[in-house]
C-alpha cells in the first residue's frame, strides 16, 4: 500500500509509552471536521504543535480508521490556539495552563518568539519576576534541546528518558557532541550499549576501524566481563571478545589496550589463576583497580593496628555466653568464638543449620557486657533485618550505616570519617562486592574489629568481584568454618537438602508425582512436572490456592517464586503478568474488564460514561502495567532515594496523572516519577540472583532441562536456603541432578588475592 501524507494540529494525547515513544493521538487536519487518529513512534510531541505525517491508513474493528505513523516532522505552533495548548500542556517547567493563558494573552503570535530570544520580556506578564522568568528561559532551552535530540535519536532505540539525561549532562549542545563523539552515549549513560552507539556513529560517516570505535569496543567488552563479575580483563579475553564484536585485525585491538593503558583509561597489571600464577597482562578499570587497592590497604591497617577493646578473658566469657543460652558450644563453634574475640579481622562461614546465629549472638553480648561500640550491617534490608534478629542488636544496610549524603553524592563516614565503632560484624558477606567493599572498609577505624559472616557456598556478588572467597583465600584473614548440622537443624528438610546438595547428592528425599499427594507437614517437596507447561500450571496452583488457603501464608508477602530464568512458560517473564493477574485484586479488577467488549483502552473517558464502571488504578511502562498492591523490586541502586539493588516493596498509590507511582519499601513511602520506572520490576518471580540475602517463610522454585544454561549446584542451594518454613521445587528430576553435579563454577577473575598478599609481603620486607 502507498504511503500518504496528512499535517494538522495535535489536539490531544490519548496514550504514551515513555520507554519507546510509541504514541495514539488525535491531529485536528482541518476546521470543522473531527480529529484524526495516529498512532506510531513520535518522540518528543506536544499538543498544540503541528505535525507533518507519512504513513499509511488502517482500520480499527472498534476504533475505527486509524494513520499509522512511519515518519513524522514537527513545526512549533503557529496559530494562538496552538501556542496556549502548547504551553499548557506542562512541557515547559514553571508555565501551566493559567500562565500559559495570561503570557499569550499578553503576547499573542509572538510568544514563542518571545521566550526563545527575548525572554526577560515575561516580566511585563503580572505575577512572573526575574526568576520565574530565568526559570521558565532555562526550561525552555532544555526542552528544546531534548526535542531537538528525540527527534535526532528517534532511529536509534533511545529512549526519551535517556535524551533527557543526555540533555541534563551535556546541556544545550548534546546534539552537536554526539555527532562530533557518538560513542560518548555508550560510554557516559547506563543503558545505552555500544551497538546503539556504533549504529550512531557509522551513519554519521565514522569509519569501522577508527580508534574511537576500538577504544568503544574494547571498554565495551570490559564492562560486559564485569557484568560477569570479573574485576579485570587478560589482554587475550578482551581481544577475543571484541573481535566479534569489531570485526577489525587483532593487531589493533591490541594496540589500541595498550595505547587506553597508556592514557590510564585502563590500568594495567599482571592476571593470576585461582592457584596465583601468572596468567598473561591484563587491565582493568581504574575505578575497580582503585578499590580493590582501598580494599587491601584497609585490611591491612585494621590487621596490623591495635584493639581499643577491653581485655577479655576469654574461658570466662566462653562460659558466661554458654549460660546465657542455655546452651553448650559445640568445638566448632566454640573456636569460631574465640577467632572472633582474638582476631582484629575473621571470617565465619558455613550452611544453614551449623549455628552461625549462635555465635554472632554470642559475640554481641561478650562485646556488649565489655561496653564495646558494635555496629551490624548487611547488604539488603532484609538480611539487616534478620541480622537483628538473630544478634539481638539493631543492624542496617550497609548504605544506610555508611549514610549517603545525596547533596555531595558520597558517603558521609568514609576514609577521613571512620565509622564510630569498635567492632563491625557484617552478614551475608557473599553479597559483598568490590566497590561497596571498598567503600565499606576504608571507612573502618584501624583499632576496630572486622567480622564478615557468610556462606562460601551461595551465589557469588552480582556486582563484580569474589571479596569473600579472596579475602578466605589470602591473608591475613582467620577463617572458621561450620559444617556440622545442630540438633534443631536435624528435623528439617531444608537444612538436609541443602546440606545434601553441598554434598553433591543428586536426589531429592522427597519427591511427588502429583500434587494430590502434598501433605502440609512437608517442609521440603520436589512436585515433578513433566513439561514446562505443567510446571507453570503447578506453580500457579501452589502460589494461588495451596499456600494461602492450605498454609495460610499471604502470597504477596510471605512467598517467593525464584525462577533460574527469565525466558520461557515458567520463567520470570511469563509468571510475573500471569501471577499478577492471580495474586492482585486490582488486576484481577482489570481483567475482567478487559473481556467486557465495550472496553477499549484508548478510550477510557468514554468507557467511563457509557457503562460507569471504575477502572482501577494502573500504570503502563513499556509492556508492564504497574497496579496498587503490586509487589516489585528495585533492579539498581538509587543512591538519592536510600533504596537498593534487590529491596522489594508494594505499590501504594498511582500519580492521578500517571506521571509517576508511590511505593512502600519496609513501611517507607518512596515516589518514582514515569522516567524512574526502568529502575523497579514485578516482583511476583524473581531470580535467584535478585534472592541473595532475603528469607521468605515459603519458596517455589521451577527446576527444567530447559534451563541447562543456568543449572548449577549454587544456584539451587542458594535458592533454597531463602526459605524459613516451605520449599516447593517443580520440575524435571533431572534438572535437580544435572544442577548438583554442576559445581563447576565459572572462576572471577581478580586482582584482590595478589593485592593482598603483596600488602603482607611489603610489610615483611620492611
Amino acid at each position: 500500500m502507498q504511503e500518504q501524507k496528512i499535517s494538522g494540529a495535535l489536539e490531544r494525547i490519548i496514550f504514551f509509552n515513555e520507554e519507546n515513544a510509541y504514541c495514539v493521538a488525535e491531529v485536528s487536519v482541518a476546521e470543522g471536521r473531527p480529529p484524526v487518529t495516529i498512532l506510531g513512534n513520535l518522540p518528543g510531541v506536544q499538543c498544540g504543535e503541528t505535525l507533518a505525517l507519512i504513513g499509511q491508513w488502517t482500520r480499527h474493528p472498534s476504533h475505527g480508521d486509524q494513520f499509522k505513523v512511519s515518519q513524522f516532522k514537527s513545526e512549533l505552533p503557529a496559530s494562538i490556539h496552538g501556542i496556549r495548548k502548547y504551553l499548557g500542556s506542562g512541557m515547559v517547567h514553571g508555565i501551566g495552563k493559567s500562565y500559559a493563558r495570561k503570557i499569550v494573552d499578553h503576547f499573542g503570535a509572538d510568544t514563542l518568539s518571545v521566550i526563545s530570544e527575548n525572554s526577560g520580556r515575561l516580566r511585563e506578564v503580572p505575577g512572573i519576576g526575574s526568576q520565574r522568568a530565568k526559570s521558565i528561559k532555562a526550561a525552555w532551552e532544555e526542552q528544546v534541546a531534548v526535542r531537538d535530540l528525540m527527534i535526532f535519536l528517534q532511529t536509534y532505540g533511545v529512549t526519551p528518558s535517556q535524551c533527557v539525561r543526555l540533555v541534563k549532562k551535556y546541556g544545550a549542545g548534546a546534539k552537536r557532541l554526539l555527532q562530533d563523539q557518538p560513542y560518548r552515549l555508550a560510554e557516559d549513560i547506563e543503558r545505552i550499549g555500544f551497538k546503539t552507539a556504533d549504529k550512531l556513529a557509522l551513519n554519521l560517516g565514522f569509519p569501522t576501524n577508527c580508534k574511537e570505535r576500538v577504544d568503544a569496543g574494547i571498554l565495551h567488552t570490559l564492562q560486559g566481563l564485569e557484568d560477569n563479575g570479573h574485576t579485570l580483563g587478560t589482554h587475550a579475553a578482551i581481544t577475543e571478545e571484541a573481535l566479534q564484536l569489531l570485526r577489525v585485525e587483532p593487531a589493533l585491538i591490541q594496540q589500541r589496550i595498550r595505547a587506553l593503558c597508556d592514557e590510564e583509561r585502563l590500568y594495567s597489571l599482571q592476571a593470576l589463576d585461582e592457584k596465583q600464577e601468572l596468567l598473561g597482562p591484563a587491565c582493568q578499570r581504574p575505578s575497580l583497580a582503585g578499590a580493590e587497592k582501598r580494599i587491601a590497604e584497609a585490611i591491612h591497617r585494621i590487621d596490623q593496628t591495635e584493639s581499643t577493646i577491653p581485655p577479655i578473658k576469654l574461658e570466662a566469657a566462653l562460659k558466661w555466653a554458654q549460660e546465657k543460652v542455655a546452651l553448650d558450644f559445640a568445638p566448632q563453634q566454640t573456636e569460631a568464638l574465640r577467632q572472633a574475640l582474638q582476631s582484629k579481622f575473621s571470617i565465619i562461614t558455613g550452611g544453614p543449620g551449623t549455628g552461625k546465629t549462635t555465635i554472632l549472638r554470642a559475640v554481641v553480648d561478650i562485646l556488649r557486657a565489655k561496653r564495646a561500640r558494635i555496629a551490624l550491617a548487611s547488604p539488603t534490608g532484609r538480611a539487616a533485618q534478620r541480622l537483628a534478629e538473630a544478634a539481638g542488636a539493631p543492624a542496617s544496610t550497609i548504605h544506610r550505616l555508611l549514610k549517603y549524603d545525596g547533596a555531595t553524592r558520597s558517603f558521609t563516614y568514609d576514609a577521613e570519617n571512620p565509622l564510630p565503632c569498635d567492632f563491625l560484624i557484617v552478614d551475608e558477606a557473599s553479597m559483598l562486592d568490590t566497590r561497596l567493599a571498598a567503600h565499606l572498609f576504608q571507612a573502618i577505624p584501624s583499632p576496630a574489629h572486622l567480622l564478615l559472616v557468610g556462606d562460601a557456598d551461595q551465589l557469588p556478588s552480582v556486582g563484580p568481584g569474589n571479596i569473600l572467597g579472596d579475602l578466605m583465600a589470602a591473608p591475613p584473614a582467620c577463617v572458621a568454618r561450620l559444617d556440622t548440622i545442630f540438633r534443631q537443624g536435624e528435623t528439617s528438610g531444608i537444612i538436609r537438602t541443602a546440606h545434601a546438595i553441598r554434598a553433591g547428592e543428586t536426589h531429592p528425599d522427597k519427591t511427588l508425582q502429583s500434587l494430590r499427594e502434598l501433605n502440609p507437614e512437608d517442609d521440603f517437596v520436589f512436585v515433578e512436572a513433566d513439561s514446562p507447561e505443567h510446571t507453570a500450571k503447578a506453580i500457579r496452583y501452589l502460589a494461588t490456592e495451596y499456600i494461602p488457603k492450605i498454609q495460610r501464608l499471604d502470597p504477596i508477602r510471605q512467598l517467593q517464586i525464584l525462577s533460574p530464568m527469565h525466558r520461557g512458560s515458567s520463567g520470570i517473564s511469563a509468571l510475573n503478568p500471569e501471577l499478577q493477574e492471580a495474586l492482585n485484586p486490582e488486576a484481577k479488577a482489570l481483567s475482567r474488564l478487559k473481556s467486557d467488549p465495550d472496553y477499549a483502552p484508548a478510550r477510557q473517558s468514554h468507557f467511563r460514561e457509557k457503562t460507569r464502571k471504575p477502572l482501577p488504578a494502573s500504570l503502563e511502562y513499556g509492556t508492564v502495567t504497574y497496579r496498587i498492591g503490586d509487589k516489585i523490586i528495585q533492579t539498581r541502586n538509587n543512591y538519592d532515594k536510600n533504596i537498593f539493588n534487590g529491596d522489594t516493596g508494594i505499590v501504594q498509590r498511582i500519580a492521578p496523572d500517571k506521571s509517576g507511582l508511590t511505593i512502600n519499601f519496609n513501611s517507607e513511602q518512596i515516589e518514582y516519577t514515569k522516567g524512574e520506572l526502568g529502575e523497579i520490576q514485578l516482583a511476583y518471580a524473581i531470580s535467584i540472583h535478585k534472592s541473595q540475602g532475603s528469607e521468605y517463610p515459603a519458596v517455589i522454585i521451577p527446576l527444567l532441562k530447559q534451563h541447562f544454561m543456568m543449572l548449577q549446584r549454587n544456584l539451587v542451594y542458594t535458592g533454597i536456603t531463602r526459605a524459613r518454613q516451605k520449599v516447593y521445587l517443580v520440575g524435571d528430576l533431572e534438572a535437580y541432578a544435572m544442577a548438583v553435579r554442576n559445581n563447576k563454577t565459572e572462576i572471577r577473575r581478580t586482582h584482590l588475592q595478589a593485592r593482598l598478599r603483596n600488602a603482607v609481603d611489603s610489610e615483611t620486607e620492611d
